[in-house]
């Protein structure tokens, strides 16, 4: 399952592209842009709402971007674009949030490869953007991703457009599955690995966890500085009898520098730290280092013999939410 999942990761830079275009495509006509835009969705399906939301501080969006990741909308949606994302279509938290946007009358519009979600859009004639089928969903991330700026950009709620797209394409082609190999050798030996990062890269650091959580069955937590400064790093005065493992993401301006380049002195003293160093915040730096954490997550999983694509858990938790949950 491992070599399957690592072929799926190759194909982010062409899900990237024909996501946009399909964003771009979707039929979505506003005078004007939306007040707020709201993005629904989770795990997988969710994570795309947060890296729009960090690429709303890189390119400085005149809009901004909400993420709800729960089965309730907030009490301010009327003036919305209310943008569910489930990869199946069946995600019982989006689709009530679907189906409540719409009641209360706000502007919808679905990122979906089928299911339910893609029916009951179809069926009010709201905008549906097809994410790539077949696919697990955290792998769809760049297919979702790119439909979600698609719709964005088209109706100027956001401003990353083609030309940033098309970088990121260029870099998710350059990265390979040996620059993900010395992370892997790392994390596959930890019994818990933090992830640090500074401004908008803290959503890369975020994915590492969920990545190395769903993928590898290892243990993550998630450092974003500058507020870790404030509670999580004194843990670090500590030392721990665990293995712990570091990854320090890198790159941001003059400040985030300096926060990680403290930040990784404290992680050595503690235990064998890696950095990923990014450069300045972007679209593609951000896949980029969403993409290495697919290729390590997944090695990492092959060398803890551990089936990376099997989440039980998961499945009984939908099996209890369907009982207690009706869309």
């Amino acid at each position: 399952m491992a070599l399957e999942l690592l072929s799926s990761y190759n194909m982010w830079p062409e899900l990237l592209a024909e996501g946009y275009e399909a964003g771009c495509s979707a039929a979505l006509k506003f005078e004007e842009a939306p007040r707020n835009v709201i993005v629904c969705g989770l795990g997988g399906s969710g994570v795309v709402g947060d890296f729009l939301r960090a690429l709303s501080i890189v390119y400085n969006f005149k809009v901004p971007v909400n993420v709800i990741k729960d089965y309730r909308l907030p009490p301010w949606v009327e003036d919305s674009l209310v943008v569910t994302v489930s990869y199946s279509g069946e995600t019982l938290e989006t689709l009530k949030c679907f189906k409540e946007a719409v009641e209360r009358g706000a502007r919808v519009a679905v990122i979906t490869s089928g299911g339910r979600l893609e029916s009951e859009a179809s069926r009010i004639g709201a905008p549906v953007v097809r994410a790539r089928a077949g696919l697990l969903p955290r792998v769809a991330l760049p297919s979702m991703l790119g439909g979600l700026i698609g719709v964005t950009d088209s109706i100027r709620a956001s401003s990353v457009y083609h030309e940033e797209v098309l970088e990121a394409y260029h870099e998710l082609r350059n990265v390979t599955v040996d620059d993900a190999e010395p992370y892997a050798n790392l994390v596959s030996e930890s019994d818990i690995t933090i992830i640090g990062a500074c401004g908008p890269h803290s959503i890369v650091a975020e994915r590492w966890r969920q990545e190395l959580s769903e993928n590898s069955k290892i243990l993550a937590k998630t450092e974003s500085y500058p507020e870790s400064a404030h509670n999580d790093i004194v843990a670090w005065q500590t030392k721990r009898n665990i293995r712990v493992k570091f990854i320090a993401v890198k790159g941001g301006d003059k400040v985030c520098e300096a926060i990680m380049n403290y930040v990784t002195e404290i992680y050595k003293r503690q235990g064998e730290t890696l950095e990923l160093k990014l450069g300045q915040p972007s679209l593609a730096s951000m896949l980029k280092g969403a993409l290495i954490a697919g290729y390590a997550s997944t090695i990492a999983a092959a060398k803890r013999g551990v089936d990376p694509a099997a989440t039980p858990l998961i499945a009984g938790y939908k099996k209890m939410l369907g009982e207690n949950l009706k869309p």
